[in-house]
């Protein structure tokens, strides 16, 4: 969705607010706009947990690799892959 779009339905979505007599409508508006926006930002981050789980992860697949005798690739060798 482009800038002018999104600008255009921020207004009509003004619009339509200011025309809301009932205080808690409002309310509730406001309440459902909080939580898009918490869900929105929540969805974007990575939890401590979840990097915790990698960096787990990846350790022991290189303990594993260190007892079979598996030679994995190189920090060198993983930045000229990308």
């Amino acid at each position: 969705m482009s800038t002018l779009e999104i600008n255009a339905f921020k207004g009509e979505l003004a619009r339509e607010m200011l025309n809301v007599e009932s205080f808690e409508v409002l309310q509730k508006v406001q309440r459902c706009l909080h939580r898009a926006i918490r869900q929105e930002q929540k969805e974007g981050y990575i939890e401590k947990q979840e990097i915790l789980t990698s960096i787990r992860e990846g350790l022991l697949e290189v303990k594993n690799a260190q007892k079979s005798g598996i030679q994995l690739m190189t920090a060198t060798e993983l930045l000229n892959e990308l």
